[in-house]
């Protein structure tokens, strides 16, 4: 009787490993062609669309690097608690004291601004909505 429950626990076990494998390895959808660096993990993404401003606490930062062909950065991605389903404030980053370069963190991008190496927009210039989907 012990053998047969846990030939059945391990069974579901083994079905619900595969369904968890299932979802993570699910491909982004087409229309995700733009791409998103948070915490040295590259995201894919597309906007819906602009939004209105709101609550700071309502959305995440995200550092774009105008007249530069360099990836956005964001402080938050899909399982960090603050996480706000790809509701962003976007932030213009130029380089001020450096060659630019692809960061692929908010640390790194936050580290050079406070050595004078990038100048970041005191306000955002841009709020939008694009989710965050798994490569």
């Amino acid at each position: 009787m012990y053998a047969r429950r846990a030939t059945i626990v391990a069974v579901g076990a083994l079905l619900a490993l595969a369904f968890v494998a299932q979802v993570a390895a699910a491909a982004a959808p087409e229309r995700a062609a733009g791409r998103i660096y948070g915490n040295d993990v590259l995201w894919a993404t597309f906007v819906t669309g602009d939004i209105p401003p709101g609550p700071d606490r309502s959305f995440n930062r995200l550092y774009a690097f105008p007249g530069t062909s360099l990836i956005s950065v964001t402080d938050s991605v899909p399982g960090d608690v603050d996480y706000r389903g790809g509701r962003w404030q976007v932030f213009a980053v130029s380089f001020v004291g450096m060659e630019p370069m692809q960061f692929s963190n908010d640390a790194d991008v936050l580290y050079h601004a406070s050595l004078g190496h990038l100048a970041i927009s005191a306000e955002p210039v841009r709020y939008v909505s694009c989710p965050l989907f798994s490569l």
